[in-house]
């Protein structure tokens, strides 16, 4: 065999290097079985030889799809939606598709562009991992001309895969209480989802009136991102010195800014304040942070979201958006104890 040079080699070369038909370069391509060993191995040494790269466009117009998923996500910087995209990324590559990631921040009109770009580009679907900031615009963007998918938040125009948040929060909270703490406190993280945060709050709620506690809730006052150390340490510091002995972050993040801040404001972790969060992000797992939370399953969420929009992309998924709800689990590490003070409104 001798390599075309000059211009890029196609599958017409590929096939007479080969001594084969164009049909059969296209289906050792594809992997279709059915094809001898010592012809593939010849298809093989003539791709590698004139490097033939497959013509990606080309295949995608001839069957009337992309292998592109957009995957829209608020902030990147949120540590459970960076892992969780790396999952959907792993989850569609095993698939055949290709991830189009669109980091918004949060903004309207970079939300609104990104969605564009992504029917532009003829994506196959869209995977959100944050409600859209525009709702109704991102709706008439999406929907009916692509799949929807909504992990880890929800909407009535697409298929829903979540964890049990409501579940959840009563494992965190009622973990306290078993503890033997009696003045707990939820804190909402705004980037927290809606419906999450929603339900979080009242599974919260729910095991607190049922032991007969008054619930406590408390909103972070920041904008996503925001790292102003003395302007957090304002919010949470009367909160801190012995108001409460526990706190249930609505999520890892925050629950790990409460550590930080209970740090400085010299807050001792588990014996003054025990702390649980939500999603088992990887940082939680860490000896310094070694926080108790609640385990979002998630290379669960990712695979079944992409394989709902892969069936929907197919066909092979047909009427109204389904909802998925996959179990929790409490991981119980060094950041809570059972109290070894009373409160000072005790």
């Amino acid at each position: 065999m001798t390599a075309s040079l000059g211009r890029h080699a196609t599958i017409l070369d590929v096939a007479a290097a080969a001594g084969v038909s164009k049909s059969t370069v296209s289906n050792v391509i594809r992997g279709v079985v059915g094809v001898s060993a010592d012809t593939r191995a010849r298809v093989q040494e003539a791709i590698d030889l004139l490097g033939y790269r497959p013509n990606v466009l080309a295949r995608q117009l001839v069957q009337q799809r992309t292998t592109t998923l957009g995957v829209v996500v608020g902030d990147l910087g949120n540590p459970f939606y960076a892992e969780m995209a790396k999952h959907i990324e792993r989850a569609a590559s095993a698939r055949g598709y290709r991830a189009m990631f669109c980091n918004t921040q949060g903004d309207e009109e970079a939300e609104v562009s990104g969605l564009e770009s992504l029917m532009e580009y003829r994506a196959a679907g869209v995977l959100f991992l944050s409600q859209p900031a525009d709702r109704e615009r991102a709706r008439s963007i999406v929907s009916g001309r692509v799949p929807a998918v909504f992990v880890s938040c929800a909407a009535d125009w697409g298929d829903v895969v979540s964890a049990d948040d409501m579940a959840g929060a009563e494992l965190a909270t009622r973990h306290l209480v078993d503890l033997g703490h009696r003045r707990i406190a939820y804190f909402a993280d705004p980037i927290v989802e809606d419906a999450a945060d929603h339900d979080r709050q009242h599974g919260y709620r729910r095991v607190m009136e049922q032991a007969g506690l008054q619930p406590t809730v408390f909103h972070w006052h920041r904008q996503p991102g925001e790292l102003l150390r003395q302007k957090r340490d304002e919010q949470v510091a009367d909160i801190l010195r012995g108001r409460v002995t526990g706190a249930f972050s609505s999520n890892d993040y925050g629950a790990i800014e409460l550590l930080e801040c209970a740090d400085r404001l010299g807050v001792r972790v588990p014996d003054d304040l025990s702390v649980v969060g939500f999603d088992d992000v990887v940082m939680a797992g860490l000896a310094r942070v070694n926080l108790t939370t609640v385990r979002q399953p998630q290379p669960e969420l990712a695979d079944i979201a992409v394989e709902i929009i892969d069936a929907r992309v197919l066909g092979d998924l047909e009427g109204p958006p389904q909802r998925r709800t996959l179990d929790v689990e409490l991981v119980k590490r060094g950041s809570t104890a059972a109290p070894r003070r009373q409160t000072t409104a005790d």
